[in-house]
């Protein structure tokens, strides 16, 4: 459940940068790099709407600038939504757009729980990978 919650505030913070164009891109005509990047998200890549395509795209732009561990971040993320099962990515979806429309001072509130509870869930991982 606090998975999901983090999965859905995570998509709440990355709120789509809607496309330019409706044309959007299919998986075989992204970059080998764009791929790479992307991989988690490629099964569902061409059932994507087109802004969404763009935010991920954009952020495949910023990715080489970025640094290691925000990289690994991104990646775990992807890798994490990756996993979910379609009935968990459509929960998580919804608990998205129920966050969205909340007020800015209730979102901050849940925003600040949720950095609070990954800081403490990535200081045990690191206890126990020693």
């Amino acid at each position: 459940m606090a998975r999901l919650l983090t999965i859905a505030f995570w998509l709440f913070l990355s709120l789509p940068i809607y496309a330019q164009s409706e044309t959007g891109h299919s998986w075989a005509g992204l970059s080998s790099q764009e791929k790479q990047i992307l991989a988690p998200l490629a099964k569902d890549w061409d059932g994507m709407d087109p802004a969404k395509k763009q935010k991920w795209l954009g952020i495949t732009k910023r990715y080489p600038n970025m640094t290691p561990l925000e990289q690994q971040r991104i990646q775990t993320k992807f890798r994490d939504w990756d996993s979910l099962t379609p009935d968990q990515r459509k929960q998580a979806r919804k608990k998205y757009q129920k966050i969205k429309n909340l007020p800015p001072e209730k979102r901050h509130e849940i925003k600040e729980k949720i950095k609070k509870k990954y800081k403490k869930s990535s200081k045990l991982k690191r206890k126990h990978s020693k």
